[in-house]
């Protein structure tokens, strides 16, 4: 009885543990909710589900693929109560300010690259964009064939690693000025069509100039966020992404997205840049870290660890080390190349939490 005591009183112990009871005192939530909720990341977010399930005081019931989280019963949420802890009416109202403030700095930024006001996203010192992009794996042709739409963005190819056939739907998540949406579409010809989604205006105004600029009709471009996309569920054969995702806020929405729009057998090859140490709080929320794609980058087992909780099974392509010294200043960051597969419904354990 005391040792109960000892594990319920010492799960209390704990900010990011209490804003999850205090949630979910007003209503049940996914565990995926928790990462926008807590703004930790998913492996974090599990650690912390755990300990409070094993604790008494959270129960869990799955869901089709996700897993629903609650307060184990009344007594508990008397119990809980008696303790000060409050029902939170809006417990993630900071943490979307956040993401809202955070997709505001990256769009002006971006913006600014669409318009030409600035080169580069501020990560690869003076190299031009055709340096850049030969120098993370594309090839003389397609920087010459596609030029305008080459911003000298990026930390990859993934055009090079999507094994992308003729006929197929390809949709580019992060589509900028459309680059790798026009290799791609090069790729399926005429039977086939690339989707390319970028949550900036300037961008998708510059995707649509040059899609009409290389008489590209295989080719649309849309305005939104990959965290909520403007995609039908199970419509894609392909997705590719390149150094885009490490800005989204909530990465977990991102991949879940991923899984829903792709058919099934669906493929998803992705150049990201993952952290090989973490940031302290201070490099995290520097607005010029983050455009530059290193302040919202996960740590490379974290990254991994929510592509397989959204249903993939994952292989890994390709580990870029020395992009950190080259491109980035010393960092310490990892180009990550990845292929991922989506999984059938019935094939996937739901308990991704426990």
């Amino acid at each position: 009885m005391l040792h109960e005591k000892a594990k319920f009183f010492k799960a209390l112990g704990d900010q990011t543990r209490l804003a999850i009871i205090g949630c979910l005192l007003k209503h049940d939530h996914c565990a995926c909710d928790f990462t926008a909720i807590t703004g930790r990341d998913q492996t974090t977010v599990s650690r912390h589900l755990k300990i409070l399930c094993e604790a008494g005081i959270l129960k869990y019931e799955k869901s089709g693929r996700y897993v629903i989280y609650s307060i184990m019963d009344d007594n508990m949420k008397d119990k809980l109560g008696n303790c000060g802890i409050e029902k939170l009416d809006s417990c993630c109202s900071d943490n979307v300010a956040d993401a809202d403030a955070t997709k505001k700095v990256v769009k002006e930024k971006y913006g600014k690259i669409a318009l030409d006001v600035v080169q580069g996203c501020g990560c690869c010192g003076d190299l031009t964009e055709e340096e850049v992009s030969t120098s993370i794996g594309y090839s003389f042709e397609d920087t010459q064939s596609f030029s305008a739409a080459n911003l000298g963005l990026g930390c990859g190819n993934p055009t090079a690693i999507g094994e992308i056939k003729e006929g197929d739907i390809v949709l580019d998540l992060g589509s900028g000025g459309g680059f790798d949406s026009f290799i791609a579409a090069r790729k399926v010809g005429k039977t086939g069509k690339v989707i390319g989604v970028d949550m900036t205006e300037d961008m998708i105004a510059k995707a649509r100039a040059n899609a009409e600029k290389y008489e590209l009709g295989n080719v649309e471009f849309r305005q939104g966020d990959i965290e909520s996309l403007p995609v039908e569920t199970g419509s894609v054969d392909v997705i590719i992404s390149n150094c885009v995702i490490n800005l989204a806020p909530d990465k977990s929405r991102v991949f879940r997205e991923a899984y829903r729009v792709l058919k099934d057998n669906g493929r998803m090859y992705i150049s990201d840049i993952v952290l090989l140490n973490d940031l302290t709080p201070e490099q995290r929320n520097d607005e010029d870290l983050i455009c530059a794609c290193i302040g919202g980058a996960l740590l490379k087992d974290d990254y991994l660890g929510i592509i397989k909780d959204a249903g993939f099974n994952v292989q890994i392509i390709d580990e870029g080390k020395d992009i950190g010294e080259n491109q980035y200043s010393g960092y310490p960051v990892m180009s990550l190349k990845v292929k991922s597969f989506k999984e059938k419904l019935d094939e996937i354990d739901c308990d991704t939490c426990m």
